[in-house]
């Protein structure tokens, strides 16, 4: 099956490089050290994923999975200075 265009971009480098450093990103963010790298991740989401669509979202929901632990680590801090205030 010889997919061009669009569809198909998703497995280039250069596509999965981006996501790579989004991952990376959310991951500096959230401030968690992790035995895994965000190469490590995104090439067990590529190698998981069959379609584009499924690719997509298991990133997101792995960017996300880190935005949640940043937004609770967050929370605790301004609860906690609002105790010690």
């Amino acid at each position: 099956m010889d997919v061009t265009g669009p569809e198909s971009d998703w497995r280039s480098t250069n596509f999965r490089q981006k996501l790579v450093s989004q991952i990376d990103e959310a991951m500096r963010k959230a401030g968690v050290a992790h035995n895994k790298s965000s190469k490590d991740m995104e090439s067990h989401v590529f190698m998981k994923a069959k379609t584009r669509e499924e690719y997509l979202s298991l990133v997101a929901r792995l960017i996300i999975h880190f935005r949640d632990i940043h937004n609770k680590k967050s929370q605790a801090s301004v609860s906690a200075k609002n105790k010690s205030g």
